[in-house]
């Protein structure tokens, strides 16, 4: 802090007033107001503490003085007592004055320099002025018990003033430490409001400038604020286009806890598959959502989904036209071989020639059965009723296929496929259901393929085991939506929806 003038309340300057007709104690008194002085101008923390330090230090070498005086002289006791007391208090408060230099050089400023300076001039005009005149009283030759009758009322006066004196600099220190208790109280909450505005600041850039659309809605599900990758996904201009509308007027469905993958219309009225993923509400009823555009993601899936169906379809032929056609081959010839061996009598290698034959045979079910599963539907889509009437036939489970159900694609139809298998596979091994049934529905819209069983359910908080994952991986990858849920009857329905234009 810089330096500047002391104001005049806490400056002392010497006058007749002040004189005690002691020249030596005068003298010290002349020097303890200078030094005085350097403390009420003095700011910084460094230079108060040698300036308070100095006060100190010539505060006490003169009370000593005094005290030498008082001790020759000799005074009363009950005054040299009282002198003393307040010299004691006079250095104590000027200790205190140097702890407030170590916790804050500011505290120091002119209530206390002013009630020091207080301090002094009463000290000197009122118990020192006593003590000089009856000291220069004996000095004379004049006995205490004839002092005049007002020496003892200003005595008295002079001591009661000192005991004000007392309380007032208690309630001086005291107001500045609450004062320092307040100032700090002050600092920590403005350190805490400036932390927060710093922190609302970067949270709010991060949540502008994220490279997912992130949403903001209040509890009535109303856009408070949007980012600008969400303008870009919506399709607008800035944020006051969405100024009092719902999320909902943009995105098809809204998560509870779990992610959720649904459709966003976007200003121009474009439909595309995003993912949406939710905070809980704060205490306000607001949230965050974070809105992801998934349609490239389905693109990759559905060309991978291609990609395997195109190599199964390979495999299958191989397996049928190549390995089958040789087992095939090779069973004639074990057919043959029997026949022979049988006409020349061999009886025994002729056995063996039949059970080659048949171990053949086998090996040639088992390849065409491998071949199926790997191209369970024929070419076209339209052979999807079939293929779910044949698998629910060999699982014995009910089958009920109707409505719109042509112009399929092959890839889609092999993963409705896929889906129905896995989904009667899990409810055969783990359901524990006395009737599983599946059922398929076309429109003009798409296909809503369901699985029901009417076994234990699965539990809520159960994690997903891989066959519920790939499920779900296969109907993405056809732009479909899977949902899991309670039956109505007890067990578990799994539904997955095509539309015939996924978005």
């Amino acid at each position: 802090m810089p330096a500047s003038d002391p104001p005049a309340a806490a400056t002392l300057r010497w006058s007749d007033a002040l004189e005690t007709g002691l020249d030596d104690v005068d003298h010290q008194h002349r020097t303890l107001l200078d030094i005085f002085n350097r403390v009420a101008a003095t700011r910084g923390a460094d230079a108060l503490r040698a300036a308070l330090g100095e006060l100190s230090a010539y505060a006490r070498y003169h009370f000593g003085t005094e005290a030498q005086l008082m001790r020759s002289a000799p005074l009363r006791d009950e005054q040299r007592d009282a002198h003393l007391r307040a010299h004691q208090r006079f250095d104590e408060f000027v200790q205190r004055a140097l702890q407030l230099v170590d916790v804050d050089p500011r505290a120091v400023g002119d209530e206390l320099t002013g009630f020091l300076a207080q301090w002094l001039r009463h000290h000197i005009m009122g118990i020192d002025a006593a003590m000089a005149r009856e000291i220069l009283a004996l000095r004379r030759g004049d006995a205490a018990a004839d002092m005049a009758p007002g020496d003892a009322i200003d005595a008295s006066i002079d001591h009661t003033l000192a005991g004000v004196l007392d309380g007032l600099g208690e309630r001086t220190f005291a107001l500045i430490e609450a004062n320092l208790r307040l100032r700090d109280e002050i600092a920590s909450r403005e350190r805490v409001e400036a932390a927060l505005r710093d922190r609302e600041a970067r949270y709010r850039d991060l949540f502008m400038h994220a490279p997912d659309a992130l949403f903001e809605v209040d509890s009535e599900q109303r856009i408070a604020l949007a980012n600008d990758a969400a303008l870009r996904l919506l399709g607008v201009a800035g944020s006051d286009a969405l100024r009092g509308q719902t999320l909902a007027h943009y995105v098809a469905a809204l998560p509870g806890t779990a992610p959720l993958e649904t459709l966003l219309r976007g200003v121009d009225g474009a439909l595309r598959p995003v993912e949406v993923v939710a905070a809980p509400p704060d205490t306000n009823g607001r949230r965050h959502l974070i809105v992801r555009d998934i349609g490239e993601r389905r693109r990759l899936q559905r060309r991978a989904a291609e990609a395997s169906r195109l190599e199964q379809e390979r495999l299958g032929r191989e397996l049928h036209d190549g390995a089958g056609q040789r087992l095939v081959a090779i069973g004639l010839f074990a057919n043959s071989l029997h026949k022979r061996l049988a006409h020349d009598g061999r009886r025994a290698d002729a056995e063996l020639a039949a059970e080659l034959g048949t171990q053949i045979r086998h090996a040639l079910d088992e390849i065409r059965a491998l071949a199926h599963g790997l191209v369970p539907l024929p070419p076209g889509g339209g052979g999807l009723q079939g293929a779910l009437a044949a698998l629910c036939a060999d699982l014995d489970c009910a089958c009920d296929t109707d409505g719109e159900l042509d112009g399929i694609d092959d890839g889609v139809a092999l993963q409705l496929y896929r889906i129905a298998q896995e989904a009667l596979s899990n409810a055969l091994r783990h359901a524990g259901a006395s009737r599983i049934a599946l059922e398929l529905r076309g429109d003009a819209d798409g296909l809503t393929l369901r699985v029901r069983d009417d076994g234990c359910g699965i539990a809520t908080d159960a994690p997903e085991g891989l066959g519920l994952s790939t499920m779900r991986y296969r109907a993405g990858a056809i732009g479909a939506a899977l949902s899991i849920t309670a039956a109505a009857a007890g067990g578990t329905e799994i539904a997955c929806r095509w539309p015939r234009q996924p978005g």
